[in-house]
C-alpha cells in the first residue's frame, strides 16, 4: 500500500495550518492502513513529518538516465512526423516532456514489486504521468474527491483513476457520463472533510463566536480568497489581486453597516499578504468595527469548521468548505463577482439556479436578510432543495469510515489475487 502525498501531510503552510490529512489512518497497528504500515511516496521533495514512516522522495530516487535518454530518443523519432509547425511542435514538445517523467516514473515504480494499491492525494493535481505509470504496472489507483467543484471544471481538473470516492449521487453520475473523466469504479460516499461540521456543532465553540451569540447576535462567516504577498504577483492575478481584495472586505464593511445584531468572522487560509502596507488602511477599518474581526488562530487543525459549524450564514468567496457547509444544510451565499467581473463559478457550474449566486452587494445584502431575518425564506427552501439534489446521498454521515472499509476490503482482494 502506497500513498502518493501532495505538498506534505498537513494542509496549509508553517505559518498558517489548516488541517492534517489523517483520512486514510486507521490506529489499528495490524491494518494495511495504519500510518506506519503505508509506503509515503512524495512527488515535490517534501520531507517526512515523522522519521518512523516509510517515506521515499520519489524526485531523488536514482534511475538509469542512460535508459531514460533512450526510450524518450525513440519516441521521439516515432512521433516526429506528427510536426506540421509551430504550434504542433511546441505541442509535440510538451508531449516528450511528459513522456521522458512517465518513463522515469515507471523505473521507479518498478522497484517496488509488492505494491498493490496506491492512493492519489488531491487527485487532479497528481502528476497523470505518475498515475499512468502505477497502472503500466499494474498498481490499482484509488482518491477520495477533494473539490466538489472541480468536478465541472473539465478543462484542467479532469480525473484518471481506478476508485473514485466522491462527494454525491451528483457528482457521481455526472462523472459516469462525462469524456473529461477516466474512472473505472465509482463511490458515492459524501464529501469526507463535511463529517467535522456535525463534530463541531455546538461543540468546541470559537470564543469569538460564543461572545457574540451570548448578546445574541447572529454569525456570518465570510471565507475570502488570500491575496498574494507581492505586487508584481497581484498585477497577474484575475480573482486573488489586491483592489479585488480590498473590495471584498470593503463589502463586508457595508454589509454590516447596514445589518442589525450580526457578527462577522472574516477566514482566509493564509494572512502573510494584510502584513503589507497597501492593506493598512482597510486594516484600520476593519480593526474599528466593533462587529467585523479577522480571524487569526492557525494553530488548531480544522478551525474554519469550528466557525462555520456554528455560523448562522457562510458568505464565500468559491471554496470546497462552502460546499461542504451546504452538504450539512447550512446557509450559504457565494459571493460570485469583484470589481473587474461578474461572474466566477456560475458558469461552470450554477447549483441549479437555486439564488445563492450573489453577482452584485444589492443581492448580497437582500439574500442576507432573507436568510437570517425571514423565517419563511424561499431561499431557504431553495437550499433545502439543493441538499436533496445536489448533495444527496444514500447513507449520510461516517464518511470516513465508509472509505477506509471499502479499501480494506479492495486491498485484501488485489492481494489474494495476486496470490
Amino acid at each position: 500500500m502506497a500513498f502518493i502525498v501532495h505538498k506534505g501531510l498537513s494542509y496549509g503552510s508553517k505559518n498558517y495550518h489548516l488541517f492534517e490529512k489523517s483520512l486514510y489512518y486507521l490506529k489499528d497497528k495490524n491494518s494495511h492502513l495504519n500510518k506506519h504500515n503505508i509506503l509515503h511516496m512524495d512527488y515535490e521533495n517534501f520531507l517526512s513529518p515523522d522519521e518512523k514512516f516509510h517515506w521515499v522522495c520519489l524526485n531523488k530516487t536514482k534511475v538509469s538516465v542512460v535508459k531514460i535518454f533512450f526510450k524518450t530518443l525513440l519516441a521521439s523519432i516515432k512521433t516526429i512526423y506528427l510536426i506540421r509547425g509551430w504550434s504542433t511542435f511546441l505541442g509535440w514538445l510538451l508531449c516528450i516532456n511528459r513522456y521522458k517523467w512517465y518513463i522515469k516514473y515507471c523505473e521507479i515504480i518498478k522497484k517496488y514489486k509488492n505494491l498493490k494499491v496506491a492512493i492519489i492525494d488531491y487527485e487532479v493535481l497528481c502528476p497523470k504521468t505518475l498515475i499512468l505509470a502505477l497502472e503500466k504496472n499494474k498498481i490499482k489507483t484509488v482518491a477520495t474527491q477533494e473539490r466538489f467543484a472541480h468536478t465541472f471544471c473539465t478543462s484542467f481538473a479532469n480525473v484518471v483513476i481506478d476508485t473514485y470516492y466522491v462527494a454525491n449521487e451528483f457528482v457521481a453520475n455526472f462523472i459516469k457520463n462525462s469524456k473529461y473523466h477516466d474512472v473505472k469504479n465509482v463511490i458515492s460516499t459524501g464529501s469526507y472533510r463535511s463529517d467535522y461540521l456535525l463534530s463541531f456543532k455546538k461543540e468546541n465553540i470559537p470564543e469569538e463566536i460564543t461572545n457574540a451569540k451570548t448578546q445574541g447576535k447572529k454569525i456570518i462567516v465570510a471565507l475570502g480568497y488570500q491575496s498574494p504577498n507581492y505586487w508584481f504577483e497581484s498585477n497577474v492575478s484575475l480573482e486573488t489581486n489586491w483592489t479585488s481584495q480590498i473590495s471584498f472586505l470593503e463589502d463586508l464593511i457595508k454589509l454590516d453597516q447596514s445589518l442589525e445584531n450580526t457578527f462577522i468572522v472574516i477566514r482566509y487560509k493564509s494572512l502573510g499578504w494584510i502584513k503589507n502596507e497597501y492593506f493598512e488602511k482597510i486594516s484600520k477599518k476593519i480593526n474599528n468595527c466593533k462587529n467585523i474581526i479577522i480571524s487569526t488562530n492557525y494553530s488548531e487543525s480544522f478551525y474554519s469548521y469550528k466557525l462555520c459549524a456554528n455560523a448562522d450564514l457562510v458568505i464565500a468567496k468559491h471554496t470546497s468548505l462552502a460546499d461542504e457547509c451546504l452538504e450539512k444544510e447550512i446557509p450559504v451565499l457565494f459571493y460570485e463577482y469583484g470589481h473587474n467581473l461578474e461572474k466566477i463559478m456560475s458558469d461552470v457550474f450554477n447549483y441549479l439556479s437555486s439564488g445563492i449566486m450573489c453577482h452584485n452587494f444589492r443581492e448580497l445584502l437582500e439574500k442576507t436578510n432573507s436568510l437570517l431575518y425571514n423565517n419563511s425564506s424561499d431561499l431557504k427552501n431553495k437550499i433545502i432543495e439543493l441538499n436533496n439534489k445536489v448533495y444527496y446521498v444514500k447513507e449520510k454521515g461516517n464518511v470516513k469510515s465508509k472509505i477506509t472499509k471499502n479499501l480494506e476490503n479492495l486491498i485484501k482482494n488485489k492481494i489474494m489475487d495476486s496470490n
